[in-house]
């Protein structure tokens, strides 16, 4: 039995590993290295969820109609309160994250339907971006922060290898996810950590707001406007790294599908709704050829004949802001991004589509 203690290393070297793993990425650590915030996004979720199931618990004649959006970071800064204000019969609660994709959708579907919570409306997004599954930058966020084990490991089969290994190797080792430098935990350990506390306390302000806002970003912290030559060519871009190739990610539909059938089943309102994007962003989906499964097409031909199939077998709502001329706001902050100044816009057209789509006796 002795001869074969050797092969017990292995495993303590594996132990000891995830112990320091574990240590290194204790909350106190990461304010020293840490270079991000989206991540609050997905975090402030939970306490965004526990405050919808307690408002839900209110008679509906007394409380407001609730809308939760699922969608990406193209609906993150909806002025919740702003809104409320304007629409006074409703109350949003914003479930958008960065990479918002129908995996988080469907994950969050499946836990409204099994703790028995039910919103009066549903809107999910539906962009081509969030279908190919060939992107040269590929967005692994809600692999990283969006899904827990149990979903993920129940869909197993909707993901390729290289999903499977982002999502297994940094739920294990945070250090991977995080990729902690030791020059920038340096930095931050001078002057009395100061830096340190900068970031500490940067992360508690966007979370106070975040719950303040309903999920949503306050619109005074992005300030961006680019001017239609930057558009240009940050168009060329961005559709670059994130369409070219596109190849359509059957199983990403199928969990969309999933999610529309459950709010169905369920009985539960629901739309779909594209996001306007700049309109040189535009332009490339719709005459730009790439390499696809079908041979050379553009985004759009591939894209299109499955969700408007899909919606007309279904009888699902899709609110083409794109395609829409009721809605003008032309400034952006990226080719795939509105600027702040149209979220007010953005929200009115939400809750105008709202009532247009579904009148106020099918919503409550």
């Amino acid at each position: 039995m002795k001869k074969n203690t050797f092969l017990l290393l292995p495993l303590l070297v594996l132990l000891i590993s995830f112990g320091l793993d574990r240590l290194i990425t204790m909350e106190y650590f990461q304010y020293y290295y840490s270079n991000t915030l989206s991540h609050l996004n997905f975090i402030s979720k939970e306490d965004l969820y526990s405050d919808l199931k307690e408002y839900l618990k209110k008679a509906p004649t007394t409380r407001k109609k609730v809308l939760v959006f699922f969608g990406n970071s193209r609906a993150l800064l909806l002025p919740t309160r702003e809104l409320e204000k304007r629409h006074p019969d409703w109350v949003l609660y914003n479930f958008s994250v960065p990479g918002g994709s129908p995996d988080y959708f469907l994950y969050w579907v499946e836990r409204f339907k099994s703790d028995g919570t039910r919103p009066d409306f549903v809107l999910l997004d539906q962009s081509l971006e969030i279908y190919n599954k060939t992107p040269v930058l590929a967005l692994d966020e809600v692999l990283i922060y969006g899904l827990s084990p149990e979903f993920f490991f129940r869909h197993w089969t909707r993901y390729s290898r290289e999903e499977l290994s982002v999502f297994i190797s940094k739920h294990l080792f945070h250090t991977y996810r995080d990729r902690p430098k030791l020059w920038r935990i340096l930095e931050r350990m001078q002057n009395s950590s100061a830096l340190a506390k900068v970031y500490e306390a940067a992360v508690q302000k966007v979370l106070t707001m975040l719950k303040e806002d309903r999920g949503s970003t306050p619109r005074d912290l992005v300030k961006q406007k680019h001017t239609d030559e930057q558009l240009i060519q940050a168009s060329e871009t961005d559709f670059s790294s994130y369409l070219k190739p596109y190849t359509f990610h059957t199983n990403m539909f199928e969990m969309q599908k999933d999610s529309i059938h459950i709010l169905k089943e369920y009985n539960v309102p629901y739309a779909t709704i594209w996001v306007k994007v700049a309109r040189p962003y535009f332009n490339l989906y719709m005459t730009r050829k790439v390499e696809t499964s079908e041979g050379l097409k553009t985004p759009m031909e591939v894209w299109k004949p499955i969700v408007e199939k899909f919606n007309q077998e279904t009888d699902t709502a899709f609110w083409n802001m794109n395609e829409d001329p009721n809605y003008n706001c032309e400034e952006f902050a990226d080719p795939g991004h509105m600027s702040p100044n149209c979220f007010p816009v953005f929200g009115d057209y939400i809750f105008r589509k709202l009532e247009e789509t579904f009148p106020k006796s099918q919503t409550k």
